[in-house]
């Protein structure tokens, strides 16, 4: 649970983009891990404080500062076990930030849950989060989708926007767009890559009917009427594409070398820098 450089920059977006911080929670008391020369990138003043509650109230207005944890070890002023869910809350929040705390919690679908019901009506979410090679670092990774099915409109979310950033690039994000309906958002990555998440809460939170889309898709009844058929030229192609293949599948001198270069295909196809859902951004 920390404040980084990414994740000031995220905030520091945030705030040109007028949203209200307010008063906020902080998933976890976050320590200050902003490095002396990430002080000077970001033109702020350079703290040598173990937590980061004085960056976060000098440099975001904020109304007044909490923190929720499991226990007093880091001083919070919020203890609950984030695994079970939190009932009659006595306050809640403009600003609920989670950065880096689900990750560590087993019930992580109680966790988010319970971020929710601590943010008031026209709050906001934010989390960072790990998402790709970080693979020890917690309990679970994070997908883009899951995000895009939690902050849905239907479950009294709107304004979500999600980037991808890899920890050691401090130039550039990647700006995540929701895959169409039936295709499945794979990412991968040969670096550590954390998704960033912004979310408006604007109503009662429902949390109901979370699926991934292609499923959904396929379970959905369609009538014929509303299938896409390929003509018959595609058809051809796609039959030689298939046998060409299945030749360097079966040819014992090239099946090596096929099966090598399906694997590169594969790799490139989903990498997020070249992902067509992902718009890459200068930060």
């Amino acid at each position: 649970m920390a404040l980084t450089f990414h994740t000031f920059k995220f905030l520091e977006k945030l705030k040109k983009n007028q949203i209200y911080f307010g008063q906020t929670l902080t998933i976890g008391r976050l320590n200050n891990l902003i490095s002396y020369d990430d002080f000077d990138k970001l033109k702020i003043n350079i703290s040598n404080d173990v937590y980061a509650d004085n960056i976060l109230i000098k440099n975001f207005d904020l109304v007044s500062l909490n923190a929720l944890d499991y226990s007093s070890f880091e001083n919070a002023d919020i203890i609950h076990d984030l695994n079970i869910p939190i009932k009659n809350e006595k306050k809640q929040f403009d600003t609920v930030i989670d950065f880096g705390t689900s990750e560590h919690v087993f019930d992580v679908a109680q966790c988010l849950k319970n971020i929710s019901s601590l943010c008031k009506i026209n709050g906001h979410i934010i989390h960072c989060l790990p998402a790709n090679n970080n693979c020890g670092h917690g309990f679970w990774q994070f997908s883009p989708e899951l995000f895009f099915s939690i902050y849905d409109n239907k479950n009294g979310f709107s304004e979500t926007e999600i980037y991808l950033i890899d920890l050691f690039d401090k130039k550039y994000w990647y700006q995540i767009n929701k895959q169409k309906i039936g295709d499945r958002l794979e990412l991968n990555s040969a670096e550590p890559l954390y998704i960033l998440v912004k979310t408006k809460k604007t109503g009662t939170n429902l949390y109901k009917d979370i699926n991934q889309s292609d499923y959904i898709e396929q379970w959905q009844a369609r009538d014929n009427s509303n299938v896409i058929r390929k003509n018959a030229a595609s058809l051809l192609f796609k039959k030689v594409k298939d046998s060409i293949k299945l030749f360097f599948r079966k040819n014992k001198i090239f099946k090596n070398f096929y099966i090598k270069f399906e694997q590169i295909r594969l790799h490139d196809k989903n990498n997020f820098r070249s992902n067509k859902n992902l718009k890459k951004i200068k930060i």
